[in-house]
């Protein structure tokens, strides 16, 4: 066995040093890109908050619970209350539509956006109202969403 050097030692220090530094930058950069995700998923989230808001302004809650009571009981409904549950159906649609971007983000986790995908599901191949909002406001929804609904139509049909 040899003995080493100081020199010898030295080396070894610096290329700990600089092995050192370098994982110490690729946490850094793993840390600046998450939380550069975790921004963009909060700022997508006020937008969209924003976004139910103004949605929700054109929403009169009396005219929505007489639309669903009487779609309960079978009864007609008048223009303006099918025009209220499908504003109401849009709202739902942009809250799922919200998720799925967030899902997309990796914000939202497998599991919930699928719970949110069956009930787009459900939606879209069971309610009247869903079905007769969506060809009325689809073109206002981002692309990859829209496909996520024309997915669940093929399929209920």
């Amino acid at each position: 066995m040899t003995k080493r050097s100081l020199q010898d030692w030295a080396s070894i220090a610096e290329i700990i040093g600089a092995v050192a530094i370098v994982l110490s930058l690729i946490y850094v950069a793993y840390e600046l890109r998450e939380n550069t995700r975790a921004l963009q998923a909060t700022s997508r989230q006020a937008l969209g908050d924003q976004d139910l808001a103004f949605f929700q302004t054109l929403l009169d809650p009396s005219i929505l619970a007489g639309a669903y009571d009487k779609k309960r009981r079978g009864e007609d409904l008048s223009d303006l209350e099918i025009s209220q549950l499908q504003e109401r159906q849009h709202l739902n649609f942009r809250i799922f539509e919200h998720a799925y971007s967030l899902y997309r983000m990796d914000a939202l986790e497998d599991r919930e956006w699928e719970r949110y995908e069956r009930v787009v599901s459900i939606n879209i191949c069971t309610n009247e109202i869903a079905k007769g909002m969506w060809p009325r406001y689809e073109k206002g929804f981002d692309p990859e969403f829209r496909e996520v609904v024309d997915s669940a139509m093929d399929e209920c049909n």
